[in-house]
C-alpha cells in the first residue's frame, strides 16, 4: 500500500511517500516560507542525491499541496503514474485534547470536532486542517488519516497531567496538561531503546525536542512522566516566537496598561515573543548564533535565556527521575546545533553527565549518535526524529485491521 504523510507546520509542509508495509520511502520533500509575507518560498525534494532545491510561490498550505502532488506525479521527477496509486493519506494534527486519543479516520463529523480545538493551537491547527480539507477535495476517494501529537501523553499520572485549579475547570472544560511533540517522542524514545538495547520500561530517558517550538520529556516505566508544554503548545520553554512559561498575572497588566485586547495578546503570545522578541533578528536559532560571535548584546541575550530555560527543565527533570540513563537530543535545533547542546550541558559531571567536544561537533546533518564521554554514567544521544514512518505505520495499521475502511 502506498502512503503519503503530510506534517505541516506554520510556514512548512513536509512530506514522505512509504511503500507500506516494507517502510520503503518512495519520495519526500519539504516546502518552507509558506505564506510568508515577502518572502519566497522554496521547494526542496530529496529523490535526488543532492536534493534538488527550487524557489516558488506558496501563499498558503493548499497551493504547497497542490506542488507536492505535481511533483509525485512528475514524468521525470515522480514516482507515480497517477495519484489513484495512494492508498492513504496519514496527518499530523498537533491537539487533540482529551477527544481524540488515537489515529482514525477522518469523517466530516469528527473534521467538525478538531476546527473546534482551533483556539487550543492556534498556529498549528489551521495549517494541519487546510491539509485535510485540501485532501478531501483533490483526493475524495483516498482515506484521510489523523495522528495527534497530544495522543501520546494520554498516559501521564493525573497529579501530573492535573493543574493545581478548581477541578470544575478540568471536569467540564477539559483544563489540563496535554503535552506535544508527542509523534517525535514516541519515535525517539524507541530508537533510544533499540540503540541502548533495553527495553523502554526499564530506562529513565529526558528527552527534549528542539526546534521552532520547544518542548522537554521525562520518561520512566515504559510511559511520559512528565512534559514541559501544557494545556496549549505556550507552556514551558522559551521558543522561537513564543514565551514559554510566564506569570499569568502579566496578561490583564499589559492589556490595562495599553489598552490592547485579549485576541492582540494572544497573537503577540504566539507569533512575537521568544528568541524573535529579544534577539531582534527573528526566531531562527541560526542567524542568532551568527550574530552572537559578533558579539550582538541582543542576540547574546536571547542564547543566555534560551539555554537558562533548558536548564532549569532538565534539573528538575533529573531531580524527578533521580537520574537518567539517556539524554536526547531531536529536532531541528537539537539535531543540528552543538553549540546549544554544549551549553546546555556543560559543567554538569556532578550530575554523571559529561559531553564529548569532538563527538558532539560531528553529530549534526542528520546523524544519529552518542555524543558522552565513555566514562559518562549517563548517555547522551542524538537522534533525529521521524514522525512520518510512525504516522505511515499507523495509517497502515488502521487500513488493514478488521476496524478499518
Amino acid at each position: 500500500m502506498i502512503v503519503l504523510v503530510l506534517n505541516s507546520g506554520i510556514s512548512s509542509l513536509k512530506y514522505k511517500l512509504f511503500d507500506m508495509p516494507e517502510e520503503r520511502l518512495l519520495h519526500s520533500g519539504r516546502i518552507e516560507k509558506i505564506g510568508e509575507s515577502g518572502r519566497t518560498s522554496f521547494f526542496q525534494t530529496n529523490f535526488r542525491v543532492p536534493p534538488i532545491t527550487e524557489p516558488t510561490y506558496c501563499p498558503n498550505h493548499e497551493k504547497a499541496l497542490e506542488l507536492v502532488f505535481a511533483a509525485l506525479i512528475h514524468p521525470d521527477r515522480g514516482c507515480l503514474s497517477s495519484l489513484e496509486e495512494i492508498g492513504a493519506v496519514g496527518h499530523r494534527i498537533v491537539h487533540g485534547r482529551d477527544l481524540f486519543t488515537e489515529p482514525l479516520l477522518v469523517t466530516l463529523e469528527n473534521l467538525d470536532q478538531m476546527k473546534g480545538l482551533m483556539d487550543l493551537a492556534p498556529l498549528h491547527l489551521p495549517a494541519n486542517l487546510a491539509c485535510i480539507e485540501a485532501c478531501l477535495h483533490m483526493l475524495p476517494s483516498v482515506p484521510q488519516i489523523a495522528h495527534f501529537d497530544t495522543a501520546f501523553f494520554r498516559q501521564l499520572p493525573q497529579h501530573v497531567y492535573l493543574y493545581p485549579l478548581p477541578l470544575e475547570w478540568h471536569e467540564k472544560y477539559a483544563v489540563r496538561r496535554y503535552g506535544f511533540h508527542g509523534i517525535s517522542y514516541d519515535y525517539v524514545t524507541q530508537e533510544a531503546s533499540r540503540i541502548l538495547e533495553r527495553p523502554l520500561e526499564e530506562l529513565k530517558l529526558i528527552a527534549m525536542h528542539l526546534g521552532n517550538g520547544v518542548s522537554m520529556m521525562a520518561f520512566k516505566e515504559g510511559r511520559p512522566w512528565d512534559t514541559s508544554m501544557g494545556f496549549t503548545p505556550l507552556e514551558g520553554l522559551m521558543m522561537g516566537t513564543r514565551p514559554g512559561t510566564i506569570d499569568a498575572a502579566i496578561i490583564p497588566y499589559i492589556m490595562a496598561k495599553t489598552g490592547a485586547s485579549l485576541e492582540e495578546i494572544m497573537s503577540i503570545l504566539n507569533h512575537e515573543s521568544g528568541l524573535a522578541a529579544i534577539s531582534g533578528i527573528g526566531r531562527d536559532l541560526r542567524p542568532i548564533l551568527e550574530a552572537c560571535k559578533q558579539n550582538n548584546e541582543r542576540a547574546v541575550l536571547a542564547f543566555q535565556m534560551f539555554i537558562h530555560s533548558l536548564r532549569k527543565y532538565l534539573g528538575a527533570y533529573f531531580f524527578l527521575l533521580k537520574g537518567a540513563d539517556a539524554l536526547i537530543f531531536t529536532g531541528g535545533i537539537g539535531e543540528n546545533a552543538p553549540e546549544v547542546r554544549a551549553a546546555l550541558l556543560n559543567d554538569l559531571q556532578g550530575m554523571g553527565i559529561k559531553i564529548d567536544k569532538r563527538k558532539n561537533a560531528a553529530v549534526i546533518n542528520g546523524k544519529t549518535g552518542f555524543i558522552n564521554t565513555a566514562r559518562s554514567p549517563v548517555k547522551i544521544l542524538v537522534i533525529p526524529t521521524d514522525e512520518e514512518i510512525l504516522i505511515a505505520r499507523s495509517a497502515y495499521q488502521l487500513m488493514t485491521t478488521k476496524d478499518g475502511p
